[in-house]
């Protein structure tokens, strides 16, 4: 069956036999090949059920009652599977409504199901739906643990198996932790802080350091990043939520501040920015602010310039502190400042994704 015309769910009573197909081969292999003016009755082939005025003048044709008997019987038999067919193919229309957000982030690799459905549980890499429901509940309930924040059980799992999928399809050098941290201090990154390309092009910078770096697009009620770790190397897992690319910045050296900081600790985010973190959060919003804003000073400028209604820029902000301007911009968004537009460099993880 082509991927183009492959149903969402296939309703697998399709494909058996109805009691008036069973019938119209047993006349066939007879040599009756006028079956349907001999029982007046037009697309035998189609019928389900074969009502006893057919019987009866099937018997008249047929003088044999063992296939009468027979007739009866796969007729009951079909009858029976067919209910059973129409519960279950009723029951995967619905887990194929809640699991199809998963197709956003499948890429076309998985196409060998004979149904969308089936192509989705080889996604997840699970036996059936209801495996996957299992793990989604899991995987959300140590999110919430984590954040304290609702998110959608679904989407979470979807977006979390797409970094695994990406950290599989790689082959990875052992971490190195020393070149990963040179990397970091040496700086480079922060000649190309305002290029979206650049930052689309890390995973490949990251791969000698035995990190994968894996940009997948955000799915509603999702995280901003998440750090998993995987035969000892980490996973770090970012999407475009809010299509921002400080924002992404922020994320990364978030994530980066776990790895350095937290090893073979998986981490979750949701509000990467929240004002009630652990310290594994603290540890980790501090590394981000120390090697993108030179410290905290910017932010508690901005919140208390604005609380104290004092006029600033971007502009002035970035002199002032030492910062690219993308970043005190991104400070007075946060403060939710707005005298005047702020500068913004939007960034969009699925045109690199496809």
């Amino acid at each position: 069956m082509e991927a183009n015309v492959k149903p969402a769910v296939l309703n697998p009573i399709v494909f058996r036999n109805t009691v008036g197909a069973e019938l119209v081969d047993i006349l066939e292999a007879r040599g009756i090949h006028n079956y349907e003016y001999l029982l007046k009755v037009k697309d035998l082939h189609t019928k389900e059920k074969l009502g006893k005025s057919l019987l009866k003048k099937l018997s008249n044709i047929i003088e044999d009652s063992e296939v009468l008997e027979f007739l009866e019987r796969f007729q009951a038999d079909y009858l029976e599977e067919k209910r059973r067919c129409q519960l279950s193919y009723a029951t995967a229309r619905k887990n194929y409504t809640r699991l199809k957000k998963a197709r956003q982030l499948m890429r076309g690799e998985f196409n060998e199901g004979y149904d969308i459905l089936d192509d989705i549980i080889d996604f997840f890499g699970a036996n059936n739906e209801e495996e996957i429901f299992n793990a989604s509940e899991k995987q959300a309930a140590l999110f919430r643990k984590q954040n304290n924040v609702a998110v959608d059980p679904i989407n979470l799992h979807v977006w979390l198996r797409r970094g695994e999928l990406d950290f599989f399809s790689l082959s990875l050098p052992q971490y190195n932790e020393q070149a990963l941290q040179e990397w970091i201090d040496n700086r480079e990154w922060l000649l190309n802080i305002e290029d979206p390309n650049y930052f689309k092009s890390l995973p490949h910078i990251f791969r000698q350091f035995g990190v994968a770096l894996t940009l997948v697009p955000y799915l509603e009620k999702t995280v901003y990043g998440a750090v998993r770790w995987i035969d000892g190397r980490p996973l770090i897992e970012i999407s475009d939520r809010n299509r921002d690319l400080a924002t992404c910045w922020f994320t990364l050296f978030h994530e980066l501040g776990h790895v350095i900081k937290h090893k073979n600790k998986e981490i979750y985010e949701g509000d990467i920015n929240s004002t009630v973190a652990n310290n594994y959060e603290r540890e980790a919003n501090k590394f981000a602010n120390s090697y993108l804003f030179n410290g905290d000073n910017l932010r508690k400028a901005v919140f208390n310039r604005r609380n104290s209604i004092q006029q600033m820029t971007s502009k002035d902000l970035a002199n002032e502190f030492g910062v690219k301007q993308i970043f005190a911009a991104y400070w007075l968004r946060k403060a939710q400042y707005h005298p005047t537009l702020q500068p913004h460099i939007s960034i969009d993880f699925i045109e690199s994704y496809q």
